[in-house]
């Protein structure tokens, strides 16, 4: 009887820890790949990139940072505002002279550095005004009650006297936008990587719609006249119509 009710224990027993080990291994696999891709990430040092344009490195993401006369523009805050900081002070910048920051979307690490750019306006996409109200991943900026501009699809706003046009790119999440500079420098966001010089997907780990976001690679495709092309975790290319060719087909 004792063996019987041990082999009886046994049979609940092993599928009861089967199942809790398929459970956690489920439960596991999307932090462990978001992991891996933050990993993978390779954005540029810290560095003036080319005369009057300096990338800000924050572990696995860039900020940029635009001189425009004596002022500069910011291109996201980044997600870390010690690290920030720390780069500010070696370009010999001061962040008060930060003018503006254009905003590609609100997730934290592009955003959590905002608090230090206190006397510059925030700019984001109209379209991520309702992506705020709907989705968690906004929540930290949300809290930091910041007044933002919102833009439009093709707006163009004059900043500093430079010309900075917002481009609806949804995909990464709904409100994602593009700001092309003087009709020349676009700076991205997470709306696409650079792979092996080309324009690729970005990670669907932290995508929320793969599909849109391939239609607005096909949207950016269309524009003439790109000097320079900068994401925000994988450099940047100075060939952006090699880079986009697949795109434009």
């Amino acid at each position: 009887m004792g063996y019987a009710g041990k082999k009886k224990r046994s049979k609940i027993i092993l599928p009861a820890v089967i199942a809790a080990a398929v459970v956690l291994s489920i439960l596991l696999i999307q932090p462990v790949r978001m992991l891996m891709t933050m990993i993978s990430m390779k954005p540029l040092d810290t560095q003036e990139v080319m005369p009057g344009l300096f990338a800000v490195n924050n572990s696995f993401v860039n900020l940029y940072l635009l001189k425009s006369g004596d002022q500069y523009i910011a291109f996201d805050a980044g997600g870390d505002e010690k690290a920030t900081r720390q780069a500010l002070d070696g370009f010999g910048i001061d962040a008060r002279d930060i003018t503006a920051v254009f905003l590609t979307h609100t997730d934290g690490d592009h955003v959590a550095a905002v608090p230090l750019f206190s006397s510059a306006e925030l700019y984001m996409a109209e379209s991520n005004r309702a992506f705020m109200a709907e989705n968690g991943r906004s929540k930290a900026f949300a809290d930091m009650g910041r007044e933002v501009a919102a833009l439009n699809d093709g707006q163009t706003v004059t900043v500093a006297g430079a010309e900075v046009q917002c481009i609806f790119t949804p995909g990464h999440t709904p409100g994602s936008a593009c700001y092309l500079v003087n009709g020349k420098t676009l700076f991205t966001g997470d709306n696409f990587n650079l792979k092996d010089g080309k324009a690729v997907l970005f990670s669907d780990v932290f995508n929320m719609d793969n599909d849109t976001q391939g239609q607005s690679l096909r949207k950016l495709s269309k524009l003439d006249g790109i000097e320079a092309a900068f994401t925000m975790h994988t450099g940047f290319t100075a060939d952006f119509q090699a880079a986009f060719a697949e795109w434009a087909e």
